[in-house]
């Protein structure tokens, strides 16, 4: 079995446990995807689940199913990288690059600058090596120099940013791979604090942090947004609070920060914040400043 085969395996295994599953279940699901299963495949394929990717799966043996022991963030964050590993596979045996071109669109392929930057970034997490990072903002007319402690990679919107400490800064912060304009791994290592990080940004969408901390938010959607919304949860934390004929309430805890703005502002008329009084408010005026632009 090749490597992708070995990916898009595991893939089907992880999209299957999003709910307990029996091994009949599971062997039906790869089965239709072109794979045969057999108890010992799966044990091989459990086994590098947990040694290649930190995913554990579990047999409960009075409930004859098995259940993914991972948390869920863990869990999306494999399937992303999965998912994309296939996507790549799709793209290399296209054959004719042209007509891969002319028939699949995607989007967003100029905002990649940065990129090369993945690999000594991840050299520097993985060896727990301090980086020093010539950095410069959207607005600043010259670089600085930052030394991060860089723990984990994350892209958003098409962006990519590093996470992490540096000795200037209360807190982690994220710099975005597109405004690095060089990097150097240096020698000195670091402990690694990787649950900071992850009780930090596992409560914001995107990676603006300076609203300090999480809270709950109460959407209202309408009708026509609603079933998106539910389609496609915009954090892990979203729960559906009420549904009726005449759209969607859902919950969420995360920092009500630039990101989140953003994005409700983007819905536009479709969505109401109904919690906390000040993010109301705050889209609120941006509408009303909005709209008085075009009574010019």
């Amino acid at each position: 079995m090749s490597f992708q085969g070995k990916l898009k395996r595991y893939l089907l295994i992880l999209e299957r446990l999003q709910r307990p599953s029996s091994f009949s279940e599971l062997h039906d699901h790869l089965y239709e995807h072109g794979f045969e299963l057999s108890q010992r495949t799966l044990q091989r394929d459990i086994n590098g689940l947990r040694d290649e990717f930190g995913i554990e799966v579990v047999y409960n043996r009075p409930a004859n199913h098995y259940v993914v022991a991972s948390g869920r963030d863990e869990v999306e964050g494999v399937l992303w990288l999965l998912e994309r590993a296939q996507l790549l596979e799709l793209v290399r045996n296209a054959g004719n690059m042209h007509e891969l071109h002319r028939y699949v669109r995607f989007d967003g392929l100029g905002r990649l600058q940065g990129i090369h930057h993945i690999g000594p970034l991840l050299r520097a997490i993985r060896e727990r090596r301090e980086t020093l990072v010539s950095y410069r903002k959207f607005h600043d007319d010259a670089a600085k120099q930052i030394r991060i402690r860089p723990h984990q990679l994350k892209e958003y919107q098409g962006r990519w940013y590093v996470l992490g400490p540096t000795p200037k800064h209360a807190r982690p912060i994220a710099l975005g791979l597109d405004r690095i304009q060089e990097l150097d791994v240096l020698r000195t290592r670091f402990t690694r604090k990787e649950q900071d990080i992850a009780d930090l940004y596992g409560h914001v969408i995107g990676v603006d942090t300076t609203a300090g901390k999480p809270e709950r938010i109460l959407l209202r959607f309408d009708a026509v947004q609603a079933p998106y919304v539910k389609a496609l949860p915009v954090h892990a934390s979203q729960r559906v609070e009420a549904e009726d004929r005449q759209g969607l309430t859902i919950s969420l805890f995360v920092m009500p920060n630039f990101e989140v703005r953003q994005m409700l502002l983007g819905w536009g008329a479709s969505v109401v914040v109904l919690e906390p009084d000040h993010l109301a408010r705050a889209i609120r005026d941006a509408h009303t400043e909005a709209a008085a632009l075009y009574r010019k």
